[in-house]
């Protein structure tokens, strides 16, 4: 591997890794995205083939990691590659995970309108967690593949088996698989009174606007108890333990 000195923030090198981690169409153009950190970066490289990599010198390069091509950045390249202040000294470009079609699998969760990447990339990481085979992507939801959702998502990304769509695709999948679908709402029945189902497919909606129509149409709601009259919780919190309840011995 040759291994190459940037000396120039206005590198084209630079540049794309910039795009790549702020432009979603041209992160599909070339099919590739931006992660960061020593640890994500050995966990992700050991399912995905690297493209590109940033390090501050050889050292930082992990041993077994191969590389289209490795370049040597100074501290403030490597801050503006990766948008961090503090960045760890390691960047890589990697090939985006396969779509999955979701076919036969169990227990799945769909994020309907959850625009916020932490929180996306949060149930990611949670559902990988707690067993969930899959998740579905409904449109309007933000990127998985958005440099924030990656980062709280901690590696799920490419190992939990992702499919992006409409309702239509999404009840296609609910038939196919017999999947019995809920929607966590604070107007559903409260998960005490629940026996999870071997099949499931489990909506998390956006908090500010709510359950959609489409949603209330296809899905059993169900509530988390609460008290101290508290309305809602976090989509991210609320889906861990919604999760939790629904996966199952």
């Amino acid at each position: 591997m040759e291994i190459l000195k940037i000396t120039s923030l206005q590198h084209a090198i630079i540049k794309h890794i910039v795009r790549l981690r702020q432009n979603h169409d041209f992160r599909v153009e070339h099919n590739t995205l931006v992660i960061s950190g020593i640890k994500q970066i050995r966990e992700v490289c050991s399912h995905a083939p690297v493209k590109t990599l940033l390090v501050y010198d050889e050292t930082f390069i992990p041993a077994g990691i191969k590389a289209d091509a490795i370049y040597i950045v100074s501290e403030e390249m490597m801050q503006k590659a990766s948008g961090m202040l503090h960045p760890e000294g390691i960047l890589a470009e990697v090939e985006m995970p396969p779509s999955s079609n979701l076919k036969g699998l169990k227990k799945i969760v769909a994020l309907d309108k959850v625009s916020d990447p932490g929180n996306l990339g949060s149930i990611l990481r949670t559902a990988l967690a707690l067993g969930f085979d899959g998740a579905f992507i409904l449109e309007d939801s933000c990127d998985p593949y958005n440099d924030k959702a990656l980062s709280a998502a901690r590696g799920a990304t490419f190992r939990l088996p992702l499919a992006k769509g409409n309702w239509k695709d999404l009840e296609a999948l609910i038939s196919q698989n017999e999947l019995q679908a809920f929607v966590g709402d604070i107007e559903g029945i409260s998960l005490d009174t629940l026996k999870a189902p071997e099949k499931i497919l489990l909506v998390l909606s956006n908090e500010a606007h709510g359950v959609s129509k489409i949603a209330l149409k296809n899905c059993a709601q169900i509530m988390i108890p609460m008290s101290h009259d508290m309305e809602s919780l976090n989509v991210a919190v609320a889906g861990g333990i919604l999760m939790y309840m629904l996966k199952g011995k």
